[in-house]
């Protein structure tokens, strides 16, 4: 499932892009001194920039995940951000976002007489903006955003501070988040036949602290911590956990044809999040610089991860640059998580998210400077997972600067 908080990944990662400043596109392939700080970049009254994204996911289940249920995915997601600048200290920012939902767990719902047009999920989202210039080294920073679905509504808001040195060479960036969420709780077991059982709440508050430093002519990069606590209802309504301690055939058969009882997935309450990021890149010469990316992941689930991802950036020539990158991931399985239950009292889920699992992802970027105004970028990635849950991610994007 998708749990949502007020935006889309995708959206949500064009939102920072968008708060970061209208800048005119410039070599990523740099080290610290080409690297300017967008955010502190002066951008003139009258000025912005359209983005226009297309995001598409997909999820391929091998069977080797959770052998009862097909966990498959799809997801097409067109996501435009405005922005533009108002005064020579004030801009404005406005994020809107869609998507299409197409998955197994969708389509088994329709099953059931209770559920038979949920074949597609849709999901809308709006994101509004604003950043202030408070003073030459401070900047300011809000965000709120609604989105709903079929069964899902999320209002979000924060804000952020940032906060540079006198000689511009570091910020220190404070942020923080909030998202409140009410869904309807539509259970996919034999048990409940897809019938609604009421309406829940979930709550959701993150607090970042980061650090970006120039570390020499050719090298820059960033620190981080980000701390998070959810409270509510943090099950995904239409899994299932199978109990086959009782033997018997459900009104829907499982993908691997055993027998036994489908019953909810039962979670705690509340979640408590917190992970170590870090990035650092140099200049290797002009036109090529190299990028190493890590974060240390844990939660009071049981939940611990890790990944390591290098980057290599290069000019192929005055109008295209490339990024590849590579990324390892490996975490532990949460302590509700099991692959056979057979009834033990307790929480419990089958939710391959949830189980541990590692990760090989392989992804090539291409952007064209068409122009000083309009940029476009092509992403492919290809996700290799040792549970069998492979992922094609795709992207396409144009930046119109004005």
């Amino acid at each position: 499932m998708l749990l949502r908080s007020s935006l889309s990944p995708i959206a949500a990662l064009l939102t920072l892009v968008a708060f970061s400043g209208a800048v005119r596109a410039q070599d990523p392939a740099s080290g610290g001194s080409e690297t300017r700080n967008p955010i502190a970049d002066a951008v003139e009254p009258g000025h912005g920039s359209v983005k226009y994204r297309l995001g598409f996911f997909d999820a391929e289940d091998s069977g080797d995940g959770n052998p009862f249920l097909d966990e498959s995915l799809t997801v097409i997601e067109p996501v435009i951000v405005f922005d533009r600048q108002i005064t020579e200290k004030t801009g404005i920012t406005a994020t809107l976002s869609y998507d299409y939902v197409s998955s197994a767990s969708i389509d088994r719902l329709s099953g059931f007489s209770e559920q038979s047009g949920a074949s597609g999920d849709n999901y809308v989202g709006v994101d509004l903006g604003v950043r202030y210039l408070y003073s030459k080294r401070v900047n300011l920073s809000g965000h709120v955003g609604f989105s709903t679905e079929y069964d899902y509504q999320s209002i979000g808001l924060g804000g952020a501070v940032a906060v540079d040195s006198e000689d511009g060479d570091y910020r220190l960036t404070y942020s923080l988040d909030a998202f409140f969420d009410s869904l309807d709780v539509i259970r996919g077991t034999t048990a409940s036949m897809g019938a609604e059982d009421g309406n829940d709440s979930r709550t959701s508050f993150s607090g970042t602290v980061k650090w970006y430093q120039v570390l020499s002519p050719e090298s820059h990069g960033e620190l981080g911590v980000t701390l998070g606590h959810q409270t509510g209802f943090l099950e995904t309504p239409y899994n299932f956990v199978v109990d086959e301690n009782n033997p018997v055939a459900p009104f829907i058969p499982f993908e691997n044809g055993a027998l036994g009882e489908d019953v909810v997935e039962i979670l705690p309450d509340s979640r408590t999040r917190v992970a170590l990021f870090g990035r650092w890149r140099k200049r290797l010469k002009p036109g090529r610089a190299v990028e190493l990316g890590g974060r240390l992941y844990y939660d009071d689930w049981g939940i611990t991860s890790y990944a390591f991802e290098p980057q290599l950036h290069q000019r192929l020539s005055e109008s295209w640059l490339m990024r590849l990158r590579y990324r390892f991931y490996d975490q532990t399985a949460a302590d509700a998580f099991y692959d056979r239950y057979l009834g033990e009292p307790g929480d419990r889920t089958q939710d391959s998210d949830l189980g541990d699992f590692s990760s090989n992802l392989f992804g090539v970027e291409f952007t064209l400077l068409k122009s000083e105004s309009n940029v476009l970028d092509f992403g492919l990635d290809y996700v290799l997972r040792s549970d069998g849950l492979d992922q094609i991610i795709a992207s396409f994007g144009w930046d119109h600067y004005y």
